[in-house]
């Protein structure tokens, strides 16, 4: 890997890991949970916060999960309000780390195959070796955030291709870009969506939404009928 590429790793690394620990403290996780419900250590955990690593995607994702932040939020420069809530994920961490990484690989290797590139020149374009890029596929190895990300540039993709999409943490992350966009309507809109008595107009808004041009165009013409 070229010296641009490693300085670039470890800039990417230090803002992450301050965008990491703000999120934590403002959740109210001690270092020492995050590390027993990644199942790292709590050195490793702690190399995650100080920049010196990075977390790979599926950890990241129980760390977004956990913190009840959108996990792009890790993509930006931004600190965060303290406005958390808790989450209980012992039990089930393990097992989605490891399906994640799993489903990561798949998708790696279909991005891959659809950009019409094999594994050598994949790891040309990216600068990681050829041997990691192909164990990440079979889901044997967790990339670190950084290293996937100039993976998927590589791919012609991005981190945005490999979350998960149907998961617990896949629905929790789409409930809140709901979420964020319901908060980008206006006031005014806001407020009438919220209003019991107009469930039916939003009813009938949706059913419209569904049907086809042509039905559409009868119900206009009925209506200016009735209208003259």
């Amino acid at each position: 890997m070229g010296a641009n590429a490693q300085e670039l790793f470890q800039i990417k690394n230090r803002i992450l890991g301050v965008l990491i620990q703000e999120a934590r403290q403002a959740s109210g996780h001690t270092p020492a949970e995050c590390a027993k419900l990644l199942g790292v250590t709590p050195e490793q955990y702690s190399s995650f916060e100080s920049g010196r690593q990075a977390p790979s995607l599926p950890q990241l994702e129980i760390l977004s999960y956990a913190f009840n932040v959108p996990i792009k939020h890790f993509w930006g420069t931004e600190p965060l309000a303290e406005t958390r809530r808790g989450h209980d994920l012992e039990d089930r961490a393990p097992e989605l780390l490891m399906l994640r990484q799993k489903i990561i690989g798949i998708k790696l290797r279909q991005q891959r195959e659809e950009a019409e590139m094999t594994i050598e020149q994949a790891a040309e374009k990216s600068g990681i070796g050829a041997d990691r890029i192909q164990n990440a596929e079979r889901g044997e190895v967790d990339l670190p955030v950084s290293e996937l990300e100039l993976l998927v540039r590589a791919l012609q993709c991005s981190l945005d291709d490999l979350l998960d999409e149907h998961g617990p943490i896949g629905n929790w992350l789409q409930a809140q870009e709901e979420f964020d966009a319901f908060q980008e309507l206006p006031p005014n809109l806001r407020a009438f969506m919220l209003r019991p008595i107009n469930r039916s107009y939003l009813d009938l808004a949706m059913r419209l939404s569904d049907m086809k041009v042509e039905e559409l165009r009868t119900i206009a013409e009925s209506i200016l009928e009735i209208t003259f």
